[in-house]
C-alpha cells in the first residue's frame, strides 16, 4: 500500500534510494513506472471528492522533486519522517494552491522533516496557511526585524472636540516594501493578519520617539488626505464656527511570539534561501 510517510522517508531519512535515482532524473521510468500509481492514491487520498484529480496528480511529481531537493539539503544528522496526517493536510495545501501560498505549504512539510525545527510546526499552521493570500505572505516574510514598524492614521475632527472621520488608516510602506502586487490593500493584509494572531498593533504612548514615522508624514499619499480634511469649510455650530482640522494617530507594529515561529516555520528553507520574493 502507497503512503505519503514511506515516500518521506525515502526522500529524505532515506535519500540513496531508487528515488534518488528518480530525482536526478525525473524524465527516466524509474520515476514514471515506479511511482504513477502511488501518485494518483495520494492524490484522491489528499483530495477527496474534487473533479480535478487528473490535473492535480500531474502536479505531484513536482512536489515529489522539490520535496527530495529540499530534503537533501538537511544534515542527515536531523533528517526525521513527519507526522503523517500533517503531511497529507500540506500535500492536499500544496495542489490546491499556487505561488507563495503552494511554496508555503512545501516550507512547512520542509520543516516537519528537520528536527532542529520541527517542534516550531503547530498544527494550527496549516490552517492559518489557508486564510491568507500570497501578498500578506509577501508582507509577513519582509517583517523579519520583529518590529516595531510605523503605521499612521488621520482622522477629521473639529478643532475643539467631537466626532472623528477615519479619512486614511494604517497607511505604511510596508506594502511596497515586501513587492505586494497590491500594496493599497495592506491595510486590510494587517487587518487580517492581526486577526490571525501573527501581528500585534499598538498605540504609540506618550513617551515613544516618533522620529521613525517622519517618511509617513511626508508621503504624498499623507500630505493629499491632510490638505482635503484642511481645505473641508468650518462647520457652524450655533453662533460658533468650527474649523475642521487632521488628527493624527501613531501606531507600531510587532511581529507576535506566535507570528515569529509561524515564519520559521512557513518561510523555511534548509539552505537558508528567502522563499518568498522570488514566489509569483
Amino acid at each position: 500500500m502507497f503512503s505519503l510517510t514511506r515516500v518521506v522517508r525515502d526522500l529524505v531519512v532515506s535519500p540513496r534510494h531508487s528515488t534518488e535515482t528518480s530525482l536526478a532524473n525525473p524524465g527516466g521510468s524509474t520515476f514514471g513506472n515506479g511511482f504513477r500509481g502511488g501518485l494518483q492514491t495520494l492524490a484522491r487520498v489528499a483530495l477527496g471528492p474534487i473533479s480535478a484529480v487528473p490535473r492535480t496528480a500531474l502536479q505531484l511529481p513536482e512536489l515529489l522533486r522539490a520535496l527530495g531537493e529540499r530534503g537533501l539539503a538537511i544534515p542527515a544528522e536531523r533528517r526525521c519522517t513527519p507526522n503523517a496526517a500533517l503531511a497529507l493536510r500540506a500535500l492536499a495545501g500544496f495542489v490546491r494552491g499556487d505561488g507563495a501560498i503552494r511554496d508555503g505549504y512545501l516550507s512547512l512539510l520542509t520543516a516537519t522533516m528537520d528536527s532542529a525545527v520541527a517542534d516550531h510546526v503547530h498544527p494550527a499552521f496549516l490552517d492559518l496557511l489557508g486564510q491568507l493570500g500570497s501578498d500578506e505572505l509577501r508582507l509577513l516574510a519582509s517583517l523579519q526585524a520583529g518590529g516595531p514598524f510605523p503605521l499612521l492614521s488621520l482622522s477629521s475632527r473639529l478643532r475643539h472636540g467631537g466626532a472623528t472621520r477615519v479619512e486614511l488608516r494604517h497607511f505604511s510602506l510596508l506594502g511596497i516594501q515586501a513587492g505586494c502586487e497590491n500594496p493599497v490593500r495592506t491595510p486590510a493584509y494587517l487587518d487580517n493578519l492581526a486577526r490571525l494572531g501573527l501581528i500585534e498593533i499598538r498605540p504609540t504612548r506618550i513617551t515613544d520617539d516618533v522620529r521613525m514615522f517622519g517618511e509617513l508624514e511626508d508621503h504624498p499619499t499623507v500630505v493629499a488626505a491632510r490638505a482635503r480634511i484642511e481645505e473641508q469649510p468650518p462647520v457652524r455650530i450655533g453662533p460658533i464656527s468650527e474649523p475642521i482640522v487632521a488628527d493624527v494617530q501613531y501606531k507600531s507594529l510587532f511581529l507576535t511570539a506566535f507570528g515569529r515561529q509561524f515564519q520559521v516555520a512557513c518561510f523555511f528553507r534548509p539552505d537558508g534561501a528567502d522563499p518568498v520574493r522570488g514566489s509569483g
